[in-house]
């Protein structure tokens, strides 16, 4: 039986996306020239479906915007997870949009005259952590699904969710295991925790893990420079704070792999060897974790996962407009590596 004509199998005789085949035939926006060369190639080459929607009977196709705050600069991480949404809307015919907003640049009357043009049935935000942006973003009226979110309080009675990482449990865990494992005493956290939700719940999850082994900590005891004003990229000016501790701790715990690479090479500089004198624990498990030794002691989660979780919370709250607001947790894994890996006490 001959095998059946594909958009793949279109797109690569046209030499275009298998997005923008997809679009072509299913109605949607493209160029009048690209809908007409890519109809003429799918009646020559005996499209079977052609004239036929590509999603199931009944449902709809959405347009769905990604607002990132920032540009994604962290490869590692981001490409994997904004992929994974862009694959779900290209599996179910979705339109998707892709737009970066400088929130110091970009006046918010101009953002909304684009949302307004492009009428998207929902949002996904990432790297979106102004409050101010984000009340404004709420006022829109879209249903919105925020990949992580501001660590400040924002009304609950409005049209959105949080996709979350499940930090404040997993550095919690960690915490407890290093005192029971290698009797550490000392902690101490490096990055701004008012960053986002994310970095706060990372605090958090510490100062619990202190907490319930009966250990004492101190806000003194941490560097917590706000990131507008302090590089964390910066080894030296980590090492300056590193200096300003009153001792040190047994365990750095970092908001990130970024920040705890930075850490690694402040304490190498210091002479402070890694994990015998000190312990380091960063968050994301990026290539910053294993390109240098020693390797970083980190949480993964699934990113591909974390996108298409997006999607379908996204989805659910375009067609439940009225249900409360929600956050959905996404559970990592811990990966153990050399910066951990301290022989325990006898």
């Amino acid at each position: 039986m001959k095998k059946a004509v594909t958009i793949k199998d279109i797109a690569e005789q046209l030499n275009l996306s298998r997005n923008t085949v997809a679009k072509a035939l299913n109605g949607q926006y493209v160029p009048e020239k690209t809908r007409e060369l890519v109809l003429k190639k799918a009646q020559e080459m005996k499209y079977k479906s052609l004239g036929i929607s590509h999603v199931e009977t009944g449902a709809r196709r959405y347009r769905i915007l990604l607002v990132s705050g920032k540009p994604l600069n962290n490869m590692n991480y981001f490409v994997p997870l904004v992929q994974s949404i862009e694959n779900y809307c290209f599996e179910r015919s979705y339109e998707f949009f892709h737009h970066t907003y400088n929130v110091n640049r970009t006046p918010f009357s101009s953002f909304s005259d684009y949302v307004k043009e492009l009428h998207p049935d929902g949002i996904v935000a990432i790297e979106c952590f102004d409050r101010s942006f984000i009340g404004k973003l709420l006022n829109l009226d879209k249903p919105i699904c925020f990949v992580d979110f501001t660590a400040y309080d924002m009304p609950l009675n409005k049209n959105y969710d949080i996709i979350s990482t499940g930090d404040e449990k997993s550095v919690c865990d960690i915490v407890k295991l290093l005192i029971s494992k290698y009797r550490a005493g000392s902690f101490t956290f490096v990055g701004d925790r008012r960053h986002c939700l994310s970095f706060h719940e990372r605090y958090m999850g510490m100062l619990k893990g202190i907490i319930s082994s009966r250990s004492e900590h101190s806000k003194r005891d941490d560097i917590l420079c706000n990131d507008e004003s302090f590089d964390y990229g910066n080894a030296e000016a980590i090492k300056t704070e590193i200096l300003k501790l009153k001792y040190m701790p047994d365990c750095f715990i970092c908001c990130n792999d970024f920040v705890a690479r930075n850490v690694c090479n402040a304490l190498k500089s210091l002479n402070v060897h890694i994990p015998q004198d000190t312990m380091v624990v960063g968050f994301d498990n990026v290539s910053e974790a294993t390109a240098f030794s020693p390797g970083i002691t980190t949480f993964s989660v699934d990113k591909e996962f974390l996108g298409s979780e997006t999607l379908r919370t996204l989805i659910h709250r375009i067609e439940n407009h009225n249900i409360p607001s929600r956050t959905i947790t996404v559970a990592t894994d811990t990966i153990f590596r050399e910066s951990t890996d301290r022989l325990p006490h006898k």
